[in-house]
């Protein structure tokens, strides 16, 4: 049980579903790139400025297109991204799963990367404390730690069967001091330490292996005050998405991440695509209406469209989710409240919107997607399987390149 640690906080019903399905560990899940059966459904709001996007993908055999997913405890364990991002490697390139926090709080229940460290990492993020205000990044997170050596290792994982092996590696960082340095280690023994820069702003360390690697280690030395964000694991051109989950978030706090650490991102990885994913934490028997929520955020969205100019931006609405009444489970009283309410958001900000309740059959859709066999949600009728993940994945990807097609 204690390798579910930092699962514990989702809710016990999905904790149980782990177990008793035996799906989460046990089986591969591959996106199977057909159509879905239902209807497809589309892509809406201001859909031109996916542009971006699209010409992106048009040279992925040239260069590296890299989407950034944002999201709440929907996407963690990186469910949904993975089945994203293998869908699109599969169609344009690339091999590797992108940014990973430097110790991500839900690498438990990853398949995509295996991530182990010496445990002394101490991290602050929207969803933690941060009492000394250290500057997040883009993943909402940043890691110091007080000793003098400490380690992450990274793994591409025994059930991930389409990322079997990378080529390089990119460390990023901030507040750098002339005496830190990183050691990087390969599974097949190359190896290659570098001095950590002092400096403003956000830096990337940049290290290719000579022969493709299955892992790799980083050892860290004289670190302590260095603000550490993550990892990108890479191998060729091609499309990387990049999963960042926020628990128990609802968007909202992205106005904390600064512009500067943004604009820093910006520079470094020139995302294409911005994924939105979130909702599922606004809904409450409380609200009536919504618009309280669409005022934040459009200080939210703008805040974001500064930072990323000429990146395309993608707001995935709330799925359903299911309350107990007279006996059976229905849909959340006040889902369509709050669909409204970031269809709007979409509309006023001039980005795009995608129905996520309505693409996975509407109202009550979430029992039928529970009853599945194999499930496609677990039974607090709210988070998705690995085999959920895949069929949303599907679903979206069918509706952006419906798009870009046209």
């Amino acid at each position: 049980m204690n390798k579910f640690k930092y699962v514990l906080s989702l809710c016990s019903v999905l904790i149980v579903s782990f177990f008793v399905s035996g799906s989460f560990y046990g089986s591969v899940h591959t996106p199977s790139g057909n159509p879905s059966k239902e209807k497809v459904y589309p892509i809406k709001g201001n859909t031109s400025q996916l542009k971006y996007y699209f010409d992106a993908l048009k040279d992925a055999k040239n260069k590296k297109v890299r989407i950034g997913h944002w999201g709440d405890s929907i996407i963690l364990g990186d469910i949904l991204s993975d089945s994203f991002r293998r869908l699109l490697q599969k169609q344009f390139g690339g091999n590797g799963v992108g940014f990973v926090s430097l110790v991500p709080e839900d690498s438990p229940m990853r398949l995509s990367t295996i991530v182990t460290s010496s445990g002394d990492w101490i991290e602050a993020s929207l969803f933690k404390r941060n009492p000394d205000r250290l500057p997040l990044g883009i993943n909402a997170s940043v890691f110091t730690t007080k000793s003098e050596k400490s380690w992450v290792s990274y793994d591409v994982g025994k059930y991930n069967k389409s990322i079997r092996n990378y080529n390089s590696i990119h460390l990023f960082y901030a507040n750098g001091n002339s005496s830190g340095e990183v050691k990087f280690i390969t599974s097949n023994g190359f190896t290659k330490t570098v001095k950590l820069e002092s400096g403003s702003g956000i830096r990337k360390v940049s290290v290719d292996f000579p022969t493709p690697a299955t892992s790799v280690k980083l050892e860290f030395s004289s670190c302590k005050n260095i603000y550490f964000y993550g990892v990108s694991i890479e191998n060729s051109h091609g499309v990387y998405v990049d999963n960042f989950p926020i628990k128990g978030n609802n968007g909202i706090g992205l106005q904390d991440l600064s512009s500067e650490v943004l604009s820093d991102f910006k520079k470094l990885q020139d995302y294409k695509l911005l994924i939105l994913n979130f909702g599922v934490n606004v809904l409450s028997p409380e609200h009536k209406e919504y618009d309280w929520y669409m005022t934040r955020m459009e200080k939210v969205i703008a805040h974001i469209q500064n930072s990323f100019p000429g990146t395309s931006i993608l707001i995935i609405s709330t799925g359903d989710k299911g309350v107990k009444k007279g006996g059976k489970f229905v849909s959340e009283p006040q889902i369509r409240n709050l669909l409204k309410a970031q269809e709007e958001l979409a509309t006023r900000t001039g980005v795009a919107f995608w129905n996520l309740f309505e693409a996975m059959g509407g109202e009550n859709a979430i029992v039928d997607w529970v009853n599945s066999r194999p499930a496609l949600a677990y039974k607090d009728y709210c988070h998705f399987t690995p085999e959920g993940g895949d069929k949303v994945a599907d679903m979206l990807n069918e509706a952006l390149m419906n798009l870009m097609n046209k």
